[in-house]
């Protein structure tokens, strides 16, 4: 694990601009309001508040460049002395994002369990985040003084948002509610699943869960991925797998690793 950045010398640089990491995609920008126990909380324009947990912060550098202020409308969330996991499950039915770069992904969290949080996506529906390798979120900032919607705004506003498959704020949306990740993976037994993004991530269909160890089945390939390494999941539409004539591919797969795990054993 990564040592942890010292509290003390992060706190002399409250107010000040400053980017978390000097670059690349998980890179943070913006004014550091508040340094926790585990997390610092800074804040942009376009990003509104940004909690980072300090255990992944491999450098801090001052950013002259920034000049941010807090606009007086703007409506603060919690800098206070609190724990990340809490102020994440304080945000439940928000718009968050979560993490940057190919893990990064935007949309309504529906919960927060044990050691994995669920968010709806757009276009892809909920997608599943180990809570180990949540190295950050942001939340926008809300403006007290806007005026209220009128009705017909509303309408057309939810209408539109049905049109583009996006979530209403007042729609409920099911996700697997257990507590925890293992127990989320017995649910999905048989499921075709994505696991991980970008570079990392793999799919196929989840056939065994033991010892740490995920079997996934794609096709004739058998992948077998570790535990720890799982930074989110998500269960694949059926549409997604059309292409794939994924109902006889995935009934061949099932079969076809059943039948490459009985030979395993019988040589053991």
């Amino acid at each position: 694990m990564e040592d942890k950045m010292s509290n003390s010398f992060l706190t002399t640089m409250v107010g000040k601009g400053v980017r978390a990491y000097k670059s690349g995609p998980e890179a943070w920008h913006g004014l550091l309001l508040a340094v926790n126990s585990d997390h610092i909380v800074l804040y942009n324009e376009k990003d509104g508040y940004i909690y980072q947990r300090s255990n992944h912060i491999k450098n801090v550098v001052a950013d002259d460049k920034a000049n941010i202020q807090i606009a007086n409308e703007l409506t603060p969330h919690d800098t206070n002395e609190s724990k990340f996991e809490d102020i994440l499950s304080n945000l439940i039915g928000e718009e968050v994002k979560i993490n940057r770069g190919p893990e990064s992904r935007k949309g309504r969290l529906l919960g927060v369990n044990g050691d994995y949080l669920a968010l709806y996506v757009e276009k892809e529906g909920v997608s599943y985040f180990n809570l180990d390798h949540v190295k950050s979120f942001s939340i926008k900032a809300k403006e007290d003084d806007k005026e209220k919607e009128s009705e017909n705004d509303r309408v057309n506003k939810e209408n539109t948002e049905k049109d583009n498959g996006k979530m209403k704020e007042n729609q409920v949306v099911s996700f697997i509610d257990v507590n925890s990740l293992n127990r989320l993976f017995k649910y999905l037994k048989y499921s075709y699943i994505m696991i991980n993004r970008g570079p990392e991530g793999v799919e196929g269909i989840l056939v065994d869960v033991k010892d740490n160890l995920i079997t996934l089945v794609f096709q004739d390939q058998v992948l077998r991925v570790n535990r720890n390494h799982v930074k989110s999941i998500r269960e694949k539409m059926n549409q997604e797998n059309s292409n794939d004539n994924s109902n006889q591919n995935n009934n061949h797969s099932i079969l076809s690793a059943k039948k490459k795990q009985q030979d395993r054993k019988r040589k053991n």
